[in-house]
């Protein structure tokens, strides 16, 4: 994985990688799902979450349709 601060507009750059999108900044990007999970996931015991947790995306490649889990 690899951290990153970048705004998404610049998503096109990412194509192909999942990327963990926090509000909208991309924070974490890498080539598997599992790679980015720590920023993407908390305990599910915490009730109340004491911070943000970023959304995870794979980034399609230009003339694909989004991908659909």
């Amino acid at each position: 994985m690899k951290r990153v601060n970048t705004s998404t507009k610049n998503m096109s750059q990412y194509a192909g990688k999942w990327v963990a999108v926090l509000e909208d900044r991309i924070i974490g990007v890498g080539k598997t799902l599992k790679e980015i999970s720590p920023l993407v996931t908390c305990d599910i015991k915490n009730k109340i979450p004491d911070k943000k947790i970023a959304a995870a995306f794979k980034v399609p490649y230009k003339g694909e349709g989004p991908y659909v889990l």
